[in-house]
């Protein structure tokens, strides 16, 4: 193999590393796991004087081609929920690099199939946010017709988030705005027509999965291991959304209670 041929080589793999640390971020996976995943596959593909730089949002990466010239790469990534079983399939994927896969098309197909990956189909997502609603509203202090009700309330907020708010290309504040005032809607409209016994609890169960429990503790897990601009990110994040949470409801208590 001739010298442009290890310099192509080496790129190649170079943008492998730098996507699969970016599919991991993009899908929730923690900062410093990403920063190690990379590191490893880097050094298992054979990558010299690889280094990368992590942050809540975004990656930066440099490498020496050819053992002359540095290479340098820089990747946004949006801030998103977590999804457990991506995060899983790229995990076995980055131990099959470390165990000795090398051929740069069967990464990146890989790589493809985990980005197209679903765990479960939108009603299977409707029906877990159903119960979910419904479970939390019974842990704080709901009846069992309140739960009935929030689980009702539940199913119809995630339709409303799987199926409409998609095709309106919001801003994430106005996203859970709109999700949290469906919400609210739906556990008045319920309540109205004579489900359920108690407004506030099934209120509080059918907001529940909207709150960004997992960005608030990933944020402060970032504080705890001295990643204070990651922490700080994720912790912005969450106060956002929570506060877009809030708005919703004023709004639509104020106009229709």
């Amino acid at each position: 193999m001739n010298h442009e041929e290890i310099i192509k080589k080496e790129k190649i793999y170079f943008e492998l590393v730098t996507r699969l640390g970016s599919e991991m971020l993009e899908n929730g996976g923690e900062i410093f796991r990403t920063g190690d995943v990379m590191q490893y596959a880097a050094h298992a593909l054979g990558l010299k004087d690889f280094n990368t730089f992590v942050i809540a949002n975004g990656i930066f990466a440099s490498m020496l081609t050819g053992g002359q010239t540095y290479s340098c790469r820089v990747r946004y990534i949006s801030l998103s929920p977590m999804n457990i079983c991506r995060l899983e399939a790229l995990n076995t994927l980055s131990r099959r690099i470390v165990a000795g896969l090398d051929d740069p098309l069967e990464i990146e197909t890989e790589l493809d199939r985990i980005q197209s990956f679903e765990a479960s189909s939108n009603k299977v997502k409707i029906l877990c946010a159903g119960f979910g609603s419904g479970g939390f509203c019974y842990l704080f202090g709901g009846s069992f017709f309140d739960s009935a009700t929030a689980l009702l309330a539940g199913c119809i907020l995630y339709i409303f988030l799987l199926y409409v708010l998609p095709k309106l290309s919001l801003p994430k504040i106005m996203y859970n705005i709109a999700a949290s005032i469906i919400a609210v809607c739906s556990c008045i409209l319920l309540y109205s027509v004579g489900l359920g016994d108690q407004l506030d609890r099934m209120t509080i169960g059918a907001l529940f999965p909207l709150v960004p429990g997992i960005a608030l503790t990933n944020s402060f897990r970032n504080f705890l291991e001295n990643d204070y601009l990651a922490g700080l990110v994720r912790l912005v994040d969450a106060l956002v959304t929570a506060g877009g949470i809030a708005i919703g409801v004023g709004i639509a208590t104020a106009l229709f209670l």
